[in-house]
């Protein structure tokens, strides 16, 4: 039977109790992920990027190591701060404070990357962070999603669709890069189009 969504509350909670709850910075799978994620960013070197929701920043360190610059944000105060601890070398990067039902810090990215969050979020959070993310990605520049694709209890919303119905929902035209699929979760990654000429469509996949 299907819980709840997990909230916010609940994120804090199980990092309170447990820095890695999920074994993102050991298991195997997580690695394969992990790499699979690095692909779909590419090498960079980006200028600004944007990591939202970095959870316990067991990736925060291999985005920054592709870009200039780096902000970090995560909704649980307690998993800011483990952010802070695995990224406490790297000068480049600040770690904020932020819930995805307000508004982006800063106004304009070169990259950014939304892993694993986006199936947890309600219809408002999920339209706000999607109206956001249209506003604050610069021409050019590369949004990267990644995400399971099998459902599980406490989601909001459909794991399999979450690409597309994120999509759906941006207000920039957007042509595909890359897709990585596993049996377990898939990593995609547009490109901001620096105009509307040669645009068919937005290429969604």
């Amino acid at each position: 039977m299907r819980r709840g969504a997990i909230s916010l509350e609940g994120f804090e909670q199980k990092f309170e109790a447990d820095a890695d709850p999920w074994q993102t910075w050991d298991s195997r799978y997580e690695a394969v992920k992990r790499a699979s994620l690095a692909k779909a960013i590419g090498p960079g070197p980006y200028g600004r990027g944007l990591e939202i929701a970095a959870g316990n920043g067991s990736n925060t360190l291999m985005i920054a190591n592709r870009t200039r610059r780096l902000i970090a944000t995560e909704g649980a105060p307690a998993g800011a701060e483990l952010v802070r601890k695995a990224v406490h070398a790297q000068p480049h990067v600040e770690v904020v404070l932020h819930d995805v039902a307000e508004r982006l810090p800063a106004q304009a990215f070169d990259l950014i990357v939304i892993s694993e969050l986006l199936y947890y979020l309600g219809r408002k959070p999920f339209g706000m962070l999607a109206r956001e993310v249209s506003r604050t990605l610069q021409p050019g520049g590369r949004l990267v999603l990644l995400h399971h694709v099998e459902n599980f209890s406490d989601r909001a919303r459909p794991a399999n669709s979450v690409h597309r119905d994120f999509a759906d929902l941006l207000e920039c035209p957007l042509i595909k890069r890359r897709q990585i699929i596993a049996r377990r979760w898939r990593a995609e990654s547009w490109d901001r189009a620096q105009s509307q000429e040669g645009l068919a469509g937005h290429g969604w996949a």
